[in-house]
């Protein structure tokens, strides 16, 4: 079964659109309203949105070693939590001009020191659809494990990056589901990796 909504955006008017702030993201205010289940109007609403690029993240996969390659950084919107480290996929922001694929590829360089060979598509997903304007889409990326130095750090220093790599078998990755993983993309990523690596490492062996 296929879902079809009941509605398109052309079932949403755009009465006002404020740009509240301006930074690292961006954050506006939509005043709007759309046609309701009933086929009447909403009456107009005011909704907060914060904006940013869409972004691409990777599950990064030897099929010959049967390892995966997942990140450690830290992140401060999890502060209040025991720790702010946490355990993730390769990830970052679509600029303009790039494709995901260049996206995918300068990420997994820059985050893991590794060179993604194939490429193949997830899915995409919205990590926020009341209040965050981004797509997330998701990625297996092959690469050689036996080029990874789990002793060297990673990252940017322009953007205040530091990476630490975790290569662990795809048992481990799996097993890692049962854990208390806070990131969506790492979770959701892991599952579909559980669902579909026998496919992949049939797809990759050719």
């Amino acid at each position: 079964m296929k879902f079809k909504p009941t509605y398109s955006k052309k079932d949403v008017e755009i009465l006002k659109d404020e740009c509240l702030y301006k930074g690292f993201f961006e954050m506006r205010k939509l005043t709007l309203r759309h046609k309701k289940f009933n086929g009447e109007w909403s009456h107009p609403m005011s909704r907060e949105m914060m904006v940013r690029n869409d972004a691409v993240c990777v599950l990064l996969f030897d099929p010959i070693a049967d390892k995966v390659l997942l990140i450690e950084q830290f992140r401060p919107a999890v502060l209040r939590n025991e720790s702010p480290w946490l355990l993730e996929l390769v990830a970052g922001m679509v600029e303009e001009g790039e494709s995901d694929e260049d996206v995918a590829r300068r990420e997994s360089l820059e985050e893991a020191g590794v060179t993604v060979r194939r490429l193949e598509y997830m899915f995409k997903f919205v990590p926020s659809p009341g209040g965050l304007m981004e797509y997330l889409r998701m990625y297996a990326g092959e690469f050689d494990s036996s080029q990874v130095n789990t002793d060297q750090v990673h990252g940017l220093d322009s953007e205040n990056e530091d990476i630490k790599l975790h290569l662990i078998s795809a048992d481990d990755a799996i097993a890692l589901l049962k854990q208390d993983v806070e990131n969506a993309s790492t979770i959701m990523g892991l599952q579909w990796f559980a669902l579909n690596k026998h496919d992949l490492v049939a797809r990759w062996s050719v």
